[in-house]
């Protein structure tokens, strides 16, 4: 390994200790079930809908199907890092607001060991907690009337970090992800009783610390028809996989009556807790077909929420999800001199039936996205992709989310085992 590569393996080292301890989202929704599940798509596949499945490319990291890997060159080495920003707009039936969150989405390695044989290191989040709701609500009782302020606090969320490999034969390749997945998932509410004698404080809070194996299965075909053109067919699996957890719940009271009397009474200390979280049966399916062109592709990924305890219940929010997505890509001539020929144009869309129901109805994440890969002369490919979408509806009491995503992928190539010769 020569010292660029020692470099990108440190930086790699570092930036995934920081990936853990960031927010990603500041979204009501994430109060429900794990949170937000994280994208785990990486670059050239955001810019087309988030087809993954299916594709097959010689010098991407495609951790969505671990079969792909095998696609690497031998002796080749690649590293990526990908960081994002969204702007999003919460609207009610009565009001708006806008937020904006930035954070590192993945860091991936992938080399060859063999010319059948190749592996992929990485570490992403899984799922992501944030937001804070304030409410207000009254108790009647007669003539008498009491009015309280209540907040929902929520933060932190999930992290894999994972080791792949993947093996091929002629046409057929086989993949695994075997990944520990870690975080702390958090939560706090606060009602304040305003009285004009005193006021009182009732503070739950929950943190839950998460750690487990996780495992998916890949699977991909490829072959070429009339020699001229390139298909392949994939799919991968999860089966359903039991987390452990440490639960901290705390209740407390505080009654504050002037300036010098203050009461704080515990009302429930549980320490040391266990339970589990159960990740559903997942699948997907998917395709690619390649010319000198074009790539085009789709996907179907199917998540059964509906049979899994979070934290030793069911919850009655919970339901299976299912996703479409569909995407093309178009390059004039990767081999022209001319560097406009040879940037990668994308085009796609999704159609994203979530695993949450709100009031009778299951939140839908739709979007259209576009975007851009960026060869240069160093080896280096920078994939800029770009997502426009709407997630909930404001019927029935909800918030509806439109949101504008940026995707910034850095794609780092060399070679391995190569003695360099001066002359």
């Amino acid at each position: 390994m020569n010292k660029k590569n020692l470099i990108i393996v440190l930086i790699f080292i570092l930036l995934g200790s920081s990936l853990n301890a960031q927010v990603n989202t500041s979204s009501p929704y994430s109060r429900y079930g794990i949170g937000d599940i994280e994208n785990e798509v990486l670059g050239r596949g955001l810019g087309m809908g988030g087809i993954s499945t299916g594709l097959r490319l010689p010098l991407e990291i495609n951790t969505i199907n671990p079969a792909s890997y095998s696609a690497l060159p031998n002796k080749v080495f690649l590293f990526q890092v990908g960081v994002k920003s969204k702007r999003i707009d919460y609207s009610t039936s009565s009001d708006m607001v806008t937020n904006y969150d930035f954070s590192l989405s993945s860091i991936n390695m992938a080399f060859s060991l063999k010319k059948y044989w190749a592996m992929s290191i990485g570490i992403s989040p899984l799922s992501s907690i944030g937001y804070q709701i304030s409410t207000e609500d009254s108790v009647f009782l007669d003539d008498y009337k009491q009015d309280y302020d209540n907040n929902y606090i929520g933060e932190g969320g999930l992290s894999k970090l994972y080791w792949g490999n993947s093996f091929a034969y002629k046409g057929l390749s086989l993949g695994i992800n075997a990944s520990y997945v870690f975080g702390s998932l958090s939560k706090r509410f606060e009602s304040i009783l305003r009285d004009e004698e005193y006021n009182s404080f009732l503070i739950y809070t929950e943190d839950n610390k998460t750690k487990g194996l996780h495992l998916r299965y890949g699977i991909q075909y490829n072959d070429s028809i009339l020699k001229k053109y390139s298909f392949t067919l994939g799919a991968f699996y999860e089966n359903k996989t039991d987390f452990n957890i440490d639960m901290f719940r705390y209740l407390s009271r505080t009654i504050v009556r002037g300036a010098d009397i203050t009461i704080t009474d515990t009302l429930y200390n549980d320490t040391v807790s266990q339970g589990k979280i159960e990740m559903p049966m997942a699948y997907g399916l998917g395709f690619s077909f390649l010319t000198k062109k074009l790539i085009i592709g789709a996907d179907y990924k199917v998540s059964n929420w509906e049979d899994v305890l979070l934290f030793n219940e069911k919850s009655s929010y919970l339901t299976n999800s299912s996703s479409f997505a569909a995407g093309v890509e178009y390059t004039h001539n990767y081999m022209s001199k001319k560097y406009f020929e040879t940037v990668n144009f994308r085009l796609g869309a999704y159609i994203n039936n979530t695993y949450i129901t709100i009031n009778g109805s299951q939140i839908k994440n739709n979007g259209i996205t576009f975007g851009i890969g960026l060869p240069t002369k160093i080896g280096t490919k920078i994939n800029i992709g770009f997502d426009i979408g709407q997630r909930g509806t404001v019927e029935t009491g909800l918030i509806k989310e439109n949101y504008y995503l940026i995707n910034l992928n850095f794609n780092f190539s060399d070679t391995w085992f190569i003695r360099r010769k001066f002359f």
